[in-house]
């Protein structure tokens, strides 16, 4: 079995052919199409021309011949010509699907196969050689016919060919079996003339067929072209997404209603605007230069027109537009609105990163803003200090007042330490009544940091100490508070963490509303009171 890869590509080939048979027989059909309509176009004046140059030949013969053969031979030629333009008449009538059927080339290359043998008639029985004279006008106008029909029905040679031969091949006879030397001449002269409009009726041909095959495909081309145009005229106006055409100057110049509607702004604001100007955005500007230079550019952000108040989220592909020359003349830009985007995404982030109770951040908010300190080398003259604290009787208050009244203290906690913070702190909730406080202070003297902390710590523990209205009850909440100082270029985030954890452990030990700064030997005893509470646990059966 082959493998897919060249079953795809023979699949591929074979829809090519396919497609390109499929258009070669539409071309081929138009072209039969296009020179069946020019033989009925051009039918008129030669028919009633050929008409009129019967009566005079008529005229001419009427002394030498019968005149029943004369009135028979007319009236002959009158109702073919008749039938001719009554079926030229019958055909434009018709809509164009029906005007493209075989049968009315058929019909065409009969009247015209008759039109010839009527006048090739008029070479036999008109033909007298007693008198010279009519005989040369007889000559003159079967070769003007002849001329004349190779002119008008060459743009499908095999009919003029069936028009000239009937015409001129029983005049050629009769001049041959006059047997004189000046007979066989023009005879000859005849089989010349009838070579030469041969010719002519080829190369006529020819050309007839290559001009109305420029003029089928400049038709489809064109079609083409119109139908390209309607597919994106229909994409640029009802596309989801906003699209604008900007010149080689970086000016605006088309919209759709789209764009207008993501920065909204009128169509007369946007039109006309120069995005290389200096007032303008500049990464707007640059990914404008890039679509100009490069071909292709691309901006993500949030855009603001000079005249408007608000930005709009937005991502912007920029992509060069050439002329037939190869020169860049512009470009188009695709415009997709951020803004709902950027509105989830804040409240994604919002969902991971903060608690949804206190609106504080979370732990692992607080925990990563901590790592990245510890981290940073811009922090090596920067020290700080991490708090932990939990509310004093907080489960006795959820017992008897109620969750409710739990989730207000709560609250009203996390303001109070919102209000203690300066712009570079930071405080958090751990879970249940646990917070965490970060401050950062320029000082790393060990002595200027220890009495700056305290300073903080007491400012904090007062500011959290004292009434809490909850259900329309004063209810006095303490806190036990604990915490660490720390160097920010040497500190590791987990030992920090486990310090301010250990202070607020021994606060609570002591008893409530205590504030302590952790010292080692606190890791000491909880590590001995934790191992006193297992060795009391009963054992286990």
């Amino acid at each position: 079995m082959p493998p897919p890869s060249f079953l795809a590509t023979t699949a591929t080939a074979s829809g090519l052919r396919s497609g390109y048979q499929r258009d070669h027989l539409l071309t081929q059909q138009r072209l039969r199409c296009e020179k069946v309509r020019l033989l009925y176009d051009n039918l008129w004046q030669p028919v009633l021309s050929s008409v009129l140059a019967g009566g005079l030949l008529v005229a001419a013969m009427w002394p030498v011949v019968n005149a029943v053969l004369l009135v028979g031979w007319f009236v002959t030629l009158a109702v073919v010509s008749g039938l001719r333009l009554s079926l030229a008449y019958r055909f434009k009538q018709l809509p164009i699907t029906q005007q493209q059927r075989h049968r009315w080339l058929r019909w065409f290359t009969m009247g015209a196969i008759a039109a010839g043998c009527v006048w090739g008639a008029s070479g036999i029985l008109l033909f007298s050689t007693e008198h010279p004279g009519q005989v040369a006008a007889l000559s003159i106008v079967l070769a003007g016919i002849a001329a004349g029909g190779v002119t008008t029905l060459s743009s499908v040679w095999w009919v003029a060919l069936g028009f000239v031969l009937p015409i001129l091949l029983p005049l050629k006879i009769q001049f041959m079996l006059m047997g004189t030397s000046l007979s066989i001449l023009i005879g000859l002269m005849l089989v010349l003339f009838l070579a030469l409009i041969l010719i002519a009726s080829r190369r006529f041909s020819y050309t007839i067929h290559d001009n109305i095959a420029l003029r089928v495909s400049m038709a489809a081309r064109e079609a083409q072209l119109q139908e390209s145009e309607n597919r994106y005229r229909s994409i640029f106006h009802h596309s989801p997404l906003g699209v604008l055409h900007f010149d080689a100057h970086g000016w605006i110049t088309d919209c759709n209603h789209k764009l207008l509607e993501i920065l909204g702004v009128d169509r007369a604001q946007l039109i006309g605007y120069r995005m290389l100007a200096r007032s303008a955005d500049g990464e707007v500007a640059q990914a404008v230069k890039d679509a100009l230079e490069n071909g292709s550019g691309y901006y993500e952000g949030t855009f603001r027109m000079p005249s408007a108040k608000e930005g709009t989220p937005l991502r912007a592909f920029f992509n060069g537009v050439n002329s037939a020359n190869d020169e860049r003349v512009g470009g188009v830009a695709i415009i997709e609105d951020f803004t709902e985007r950027k509105h989830n995404e804040a409240i994604i982030y919002r969902q991971a990163f903060y608690d949804a109770l206190t609106d504080l951040p979370n732990r692992r908010c607080f925990i990563e803003r901590l790592k990245a300190l510890c981290n940073e080398h811009e922090s090596e003259q920067r020290s700080g200090l991490v708090m932990f604290l939990d509310m004093d009787r907080f489960k006795l208050i959820n017992d008897t007042m109620g969750h409710a009244a739990g989730d207000e203290l709560l609250v009203q906690v996390a303001r109070r330490l919102e209000q203690c913070l300066k712009e570079s702190d930071m405080a958090a909730r751990l879970s249940g009544d646990e917070f965490v406080l970060l401050a950062l202070f320029d000082e790393v003297a060990p002595k200027a940091l220890e009495a700056q902390a305290k300073s903080y710590m007491q400012n904090v523990q007062q500011s959290l100490s004292g009434k809490y209205q909850l259900e329309n009850r004063a209810v006095e909440v303490t806190p036990s508070m604990g915490y660490t100082c720390f160097n920010a270029a040497k500190c590791d985030h987990a030992e920090v963490l486990k310090e301010a954890d250990t202070a607020m452990y021994q606060a609570k030990t002591e008893g409530r509303a205590r504030l302590k700064r952790y010292q080692p030997w606190m890791r000491d005893e909880v590590n001995k009171r934790v191992a006193e509470e297992i060795s009391s646990l009963p054992a286990g059966r």
